[in-house]
């Protein structure tokens, strides 16, 4: 299986054996359907998903054949994943994985994605090079994303380098 984080299981939800867990990865509404398959960290099985809810930010995941809270315990505090090919199409990604692309300005390389933060509107990120400096994933900043090359090409950023 090609693996996506898409969580991590913060606790147990009633007696049933539903797992909450929290997740801010773009493609909730593909990852967290009934039939789709999960697998957790340090864990070889793989796990189908029964039930979904939202419940205070949370999702609500009973898995199927697990019906009671102490047949799931053993997965609290466990990241979760779930298949990529099975939310993903070939051309689609996450904001994760331009960690490690290359950032590229006036046809130079300007730095190294290297972290990011999900906001309300959009993702920041954190680019690394001569100096650090956090990237915006807005149009007026980032004009491609190339996933074959690796690259995020640029523009207007002068005004955003300014840590050393």
């Amino acid at each position: 299986m090609n693996n996506l984080y898409i969580g991590k299981v913060i606790g147990t939800h009633g007696i049933k054996g539903e797992l909450k867990i929290l997740s801010d990865v773009e493609v909730k509404d593909k990852a967290f359907k009934v039939g789709n398959t999960l697998c957790f960290e340090n864990d070889n099985h793989e796990y189908k998903i029964a039930s979904v809810r939202i419940h205070k930010g949370a999702y609500l995941i009973l898995l199927d054949g697990f019906n009671n809270i102490n047949d799931v315990l053993f997965l609290n505090k466990k990241k979760v994943y779930v298949d990529r090919n099975n939310v993903l199409s070939k051309d689609e990604y996450v904001i994760s994985d331009l960690i490690g692309f290359k950032v590229i300005s006036d046809e130079k390389e300007i730095g190294v994605i290297t972290d990011y933060e999900n906001g309300i509107s959009y993702a920041t990120f954190l680019v690394e090079g001569d100096k650090k400096f956090y990237l915006p994933n807005v149009k007026e900043y980032v004009t491609n994303i190339d996933l074959e090359s690796k690259k995020v090409y640029t523009k207007n950023v002068e005004g955003l380098i300014i840590w050393k």
